[in-house]
């Protein structure tokens, strides 16, 4: 080869030896505003409203309870079946059993001293779902600002979820081949029905704090970019037996906009903040939320295991069916980089998927997925995701592999609800 000719054959390796010699930081993360005040979790005031919770007596049969304190990892609770509750798993059924002034009272007596008889000490690993055991949810995706902007999506959207809800102790798998992200929510059920909005005003509402798994190496090959509202990709991606870790603490607020407007939900990955907001952040709130889910309930667009579902059945939220706030910012999630991007393309030719009917997207799709799958910037087994909120207690998750096993790490039951982070912002 000529001298002059090794210029252009220099010219083209040197920029490909960059794109692929230069791999992208495993440790970049997407920023967060974080407060810079430490999060103290307590039990919300008895004028505000009542926290309940839901366990197993000896007989293996579910007890309502009424939460009074919490310290650490325990809290203290009265056994509603002791004062007038039925064995049941619904805890707005729990609440009328009682009466409201009964429960104001109970309260009040187990704050007095010399009362210690009226209540019992649970660990969150004692603790069931108070999301009830319903497999069809209502999700929200980017309705807090923040998130919208790291996912580059242009306007809140819904979808379903599918899965029965998890306990606030509990685990969630990484199999092979996934890209399993991490994001905590607000979640709202009712007392009733919801075929209208009078329905919503007219309903007790009760807030827990839930979690929402995503496998983004499906949604990244599945979703239409051009149109987040398609559904395209969402319930496949973060639907699952696991994707859907749920607290318990049910909160049945007097004023439920003002609760949620001042609730503060975090996520910390391995002890280290990662999520950091206020329900008041949400761009649409519950009320509008509800709205916007009863006007959009006849589309099939909504395709989950490659079969046409409507956001809601028979055109109403039904009772026991989780409404979802979506997630603020700080996901593991970030669009392919212009080096991803480039790779993904010379990746496409050298190896002339094109040849075979793959487009040029799903050749950088693929190679985005490579990347990120060797990176390991997502969650891995031994990982501890831990959920703490305001108001609605803790939900803590392990990671396990595939075959079960998770080692290394402290276990969720042992992690105490106050925690040291390192400030992000």
């Amino acid at each position: 080869m000529r001298p002059v000719l090794y210029i252009p054959v220099l010219a083209a390796l040197i920029p490909i030896a960059l794109v692929f010699g230069i791999q992208d930081d495993p440790e970049r993360t997407n920023p967060i505003s974080a407060e810079a005040e430490m999060l103290k979790p307590a039990i919300l005031p008895v004028t505000q409203g009542f926290t309940l919770a839901l366990t197993q007596d000896e007989a293996g049969r579910p007890a309502p309870l009424l939460v009074t304190n919490l310290s650490g990892a325990e809290i203290s609770a009265i056994d509603l079946t002791e004062h007038g509750a039925e064995n049941t798993k619904d805890l707005f059924g729990a609440m009328r059993d009682v009466g409201e002034r009964q429960l104001a009272i109970l309260f009040r007596q187990a704050q007095e001293p010399g009362n210690a008889d009226l209540t019992q000490s649970y660990g969150f690993d004692g603790l069931l779902s108070v999301a009830g055991s319903g497999n069809r949810h209502v999700a929200s995706g980017t309705n807090f600002v923040e998130h919208a902007e790291e996912t580059q999506s242009q306007s809140v959207f819904n979808f379903p979820k599918f899965g029965q809800p998890t306990p606030p102790v509990t685990e969630v798998t990484h199999a092979p081949g996934v890209l399993l992200d991490y994001e905590v929510e607000l979640c709202m059920l009712f007392d009733r029905s919801i075929a209208t909005i009078d329905d919503f005003d007219e309903a007790e509402k009760g807030l827990f704090l839930c979690g929402d798994f995503t496998d983004r190496a499906v949604l990244s090959r599945m979703i239409d970019v051009d149109n987040f509202d398609s559904g395209s990709g969402f319930s496949d991606a973060k639907s699952g037996p696991d994707f859907f870790p749920t607290g318990g603490f049910l909160v049945v607020p007097n004023d439920w906009k003002s609760f949620v407007d001042n609730e503060r939900i975090v996520t910390f990955r391995n002890g280290q903040l990662r999520q950091d907001a206020r329900g008041g952040e949400m761009i649409l709130d519950f009320r509008q939320l509800t709205e916007r889910v009863l006007a959009d309930a006849t589309s099939t667009r909504f395709v989950y295991q490659g079969r046409a579902n409507t956001l809601i059945e028979d055109r109403r939220i039904a009772r026991g069916q989780v409404l979802m706030s979506g997630t603020p910012e700080g996901v593991i999630f970030m669009p392919p980089s212009w080096r991803q991007m480039t790779r993904g393309i010379i990746r496409y030719l050298w190896s002339g998927a094109f040849l075979n009917g793959t487009s040029g997207y799903e050749g950088v799709v693929n190679s985005f997925i490579r990347d990120e799958l060797e990176s390991k910037r997502f969650l891995q087994p031994d990982e501890q995701i831990t959920y703490v909120s305001a108001s609605m207690g803790t939900v803590s998750v392990t990671v396990v592999g595939d075959d079960g096993d998770a080692t290394g790490l402290q276990t969720a039951s042992s992690l105490p609800v106050e925690i040291e982070w390192n400030d992000p912002s």
